[in-house]
């Protein structure tokens, strides 16, 4: 009987073995990283050079092989996204949901659009947005992911904002939880004072390092050039802006994205030291401030069919300019005095493509000093990063009055 209990307990540690050691090694499986026999995710000396006996004796091909070489090359490669978590990507990205429209514009400029499989609703409006990317299903708003079509779609990444306005933390441990090796990269692509570095990293974790480069050269190029020529204006000397964003009298102060692009083309802001990051004034505060500069953005969104990349006709934008100058008092502002109220089509200047809006701030602010700058030739090159097909010198309903 002993013997009988013995040889039954012995039967059910080896089928407690068997099942432990099969789900060590669906665990180790999940990633699924090529190459990888120890379940650590990462390619080891050892298990290249076995990857390379297979390849001999035919039970790979050769163009695994290069993946699992490149995977030993390359990974893992390891970042701290905008929100301060550290993340590791083990294998390349190839199925990537993107929320952040500021990175699918970015992921045109790298050539890695089609690693993209789903896209928000909101990036479909943007005519820069590549049409085949546009093409792709929609994973819901913003603001209110489409849990269930991003689970289904089967991402191995989603890139996101960092910032806090779009904060989905539940959405996120959801995501996780659906698939705990789901790599969630977040960053913002808007800042201009962290922007270099953000696109550094999205370029690192999809192996894009040389597109990178070439496009932050030309991007650090621009803002050198600005300022070379306006480093030397003291504080005292710069103009004087009033910058009014959406709506009536929204402006920005310090912390802002359009607050950082005035003063990276050499402007003065009026309103720098307000409490909010947004904040909305009067008339009134605007005739105590007398700014020297008045710059207006028209066209945010798809609400307007007017200006920009949408229609040649500049007449909303002429009525908006004339809006701002007829408003109580306004003649007792230099600005209006002096004709120096300008209205810019607002997609120049947010987001990833804020280098185009601070070339164009840059001229308004210092038509003189900056006469060898020409903002349309800085505008043309980045849509030819974007790869957009538009030619400026027949299109120019961005900036009134023309510079």
């Amino acid at each position: 009987m002993l013997n009988k209990f013995r040889l039954l307990g012995m039967a059910i540690m080896c089928i407690i073995l068997v099942l432990a050691a099969a789900s060590s090694s669906a665990i180790a499986s999940e990633l699924q990283v090529p190459g990888d026999r120890n379940g650590d995710h990462i390619v080891s000396e050892d298990e290249l050079a076995a990857a390379k006996e297979d390849r001999k004796s035919g039970k790979i091909s050769s163009d695994e092989f290069m993946q699992i070489e490149l995977i030993h090359d390359k990974y893992p490669i390891e970042v701290t996204d905008s929100t301060g978590s550290e993340i590791t990507v083990y294998k390349p990205l190839e199925r990537i949901v993107v929320f952040n429209n500021q990175v699918s514009e970015v992921m045109q400029i790298l050539n890695a659009t089609d690693r993209i499989i789903g896209i928000a609703v909101s990036l479909k409006k943007d005519p820069l947005i590549a049409q085949e990317v546009k093409s792709l299903p929609d994973v819901g708003e913003v603001t209110e992911p489409d849990l269930e079509e991003v689970i289904k779609l089967d991402p191995d990444a989603v890139f996101d904002y960092s910032n806090t306005i779009f904060t989905k933390d539940e959405t996120f441990k959801k995501l996780k939880a659906s698939n705990p090796d789901l790599v969630i990269f977040r960053a913002d692509l808007f800042r201009p004072e962290s922007y270099v570095e953000e696109v550094e990293k999205l370029a690192r974790i999809l192996d894009k390092e040389d597109e990178a480069g070439d496009y932050i050269e030309f991007y650090q190029g621009v803002l050198s050039q600005i300022q070379e020529k306006t480093g030397s204006v003291p504080k005292e000397k710069r103009p004087r802006v009033y910058f009014e964003h959406s709506g009536e009298f929204g402006t920005a102060a310090n912390g802002s994205g359009y607050h950082s692009d005035v003063v990276m083309a050499g402007g003065n802001n009026v309103f720098a030291n307000l409490s909010a990051e947004y904040p909305t004034i009067d008339q009134e505060t605007i005739l105590q401030a007398n700014p020297e500069v008045i710059i207006k953005l028209f066209g945010h969104g798809s609400s307007t069919s007017s200006g920009g990349y949408i229609s040649d006709d500049t007449s909303e934008m002429e009525k908006s300019r004339k809006t701002i100058i007829d408003r109580p008092g306004g003649e007792d502002i230099d600005a209006v005095r002096n004709g120096r109220v300008y209205v810019l089509y607002s997609p120049l200047i947010y987001g990833a493509r804020h280098i185009i809006g601070v070339s164009y701030l840059a001229k308004i602010f210092y038509p003189d000093l900056l006469a060898d700058i020409g903002p349309e030739e800085i505008h043309q090159k980045y849509l030819d990063f974007v790869g957009f097909e538009y030619d400026l010198s027949e299109h120019k309903a961005f900036v009134i009055p023309e510079l």
